[in-house]
């Protein structure tokens, strides 16, 4: 027994320790993904993911971890297919009346909620997306590419946050999450 721990006490210090902050890419069949049906952004602050339900029936779902409000305009998520990206034109909210959606070109993300909502625009019969990346004040969030059981794991994980907690960063270390995708300044037209 005791040789046994040694050989793997060595094994483990022959291979350095993961990179934090470097999160693994996503595969399928061992090969990075370029196209999915799960995509998803998690940080601190905000969890977005999109999941192609159906052919050309694309969710959005949001956790927001934040103490402020913000408007989300459909127009400023975009879901690229092939070479194209195309904007989502709206919103649709399930009412549980399937004959009485709401349709809106925004929502609100309140401070501490959850909400899902489906996108309409003209996406085509495609199960799978190339990107995903929305827009919200003055950042934009690219969602990173995830196979099936990823999203899953991850869809498992954000349902057990705890929106009421005073700080998120318990839930962050129980449900070990670990942030995805990239947020970067957005790019804003210069003043003419």
């Amino acid at each position: 027994m005791r040789s046994f721990s040694l050989a793997a006490l060595l094994l483990i210090l022959q291979n350095p320790p993961p990179r934090l902050g470097t999160p693994k890419a996503p595969e399928r069949d061992g090969k990075p993904l370029d196209r999915s049906a799960y995509f998803a952004f998690v940080d601190r602050e905000y969890v977005f993911t999109v999941e192609v339900v159906k052919a050309g029936v694309p969710l959005l779902n949001f956790v927001s971890m934040s103490d402020k409000e913000r408007l989300l305009a459909a127009k400023q998520v975009r879901l690229t297919l092939g070479s194209r990206k195309v904007p989502v034109k709206f919103f649709t909210i399930d009412t549980g009346n399937p004959k009485e959606p709401v349709v809106t070109p925004s929502v609100r993300i309140r401070p501490r909620s959850s909400f899902g909502v489906r996108l309409q625009g003209e996406f085509g019969e495609g199960r799978e997306l190339e990107g995903v990346t929305l827009g919200l004040g003055d950042d934009d969030f690219r969602l990173a590419p995830l196979a099936s059981i990823d999203f899953e794991n991850l869809a498992l994980k954000v349902n057990r946050i705890n929106l009421g907690s005073p700080d998120f960063g318990d839930d962050w270390r129980v449900l070990k999450l670990e942030t995805l995708g990239e947020r970067f300044p957005a790019r804003r037209p210069l003043p003419q």
